[in-house]
């Protein structure tokens, strides 16, 4: 079962939280500029499918009325790739 959501985005972190009936879910992308960019375009809401792991977004598109579909894979946990550099 999918449901519909409204992604809050992190472009430095990568994290994207949205609510699924009443409770707050974070997972990690690994573009979250791309995200962004096409969630600003969509045609609808976005949806999160649990079972795949994926938040579908729904482009706007000629021709396509419902919109393109764009799937996106979302990681329950960052990946290893470190955001800073610890020197010293």
């Amino acid at each position: 079962m999918a449901f519909s959501v409204f992604p809050i985005i992190d472009l430095q972190t990568g994290q994207v939280q949205f609510t699924v009936q009443g409770r707050w879910h974070t997972r990690y992308i690994a573009d979250p500029a791309h995200l962004e960019r096409l969630v600003s375009r969509s045609s609808r809401r976005p949806v999160f499918d649990p079972r795949a792991g994926e938040l579908v977004v729904f482009v706007a598109a000629a021709g396509q009325p419902d919109g393109r579909r764009c799937a996106f894979r979302l990681a329950k946990f960052p990946g290893t790739i470190a955001l800073a550099r610890v020197r010293g």
